[in-house]
């Protein structure tokens, strides 16, 4: 499960949401991330982990990073390249 509990994912997504509100763009294409369009549409945004977890990563805020839900899912360590729910979608 990408983050230990649901209190820690939803305040890892408003501390990333808000860094694409000042600007941040996508981590992967670093075009903006509209936060107005809700999970699963392709370009909505989702946190992403620097290193995944399910290769030893961590829920640390310097590994937390805003993508679109479609980059995300090209990036993914899953080997049907899904992007659950718990990823950090916002909605």
């Amino acid at each position: 499960m990408p983050f230990a509990t649901k209190a820690i994912r939803d305040r890892a997504r408003r501390r990333i949401a808000h860094r694409v509100r000042a600007g941040e763009p996508c981590a992967f294409c670093g075009q903006p991330i509209d936060l107005t369009l809700d999970y699963p549409h392709p370009q909505s945004f989702v946190v992403d982990h620097a290193t995944p977890t399910s290769l030893g990563g961590s829920d640390r805020y310097d590994q937390l990073r805003p993508a679109h839900n479609s980059c995300n899912r090209q990036r993914s360590a899953l080997p049907d390249g899904t992007v659950r729910r718990n990823s950090g979608a916002l909605g």
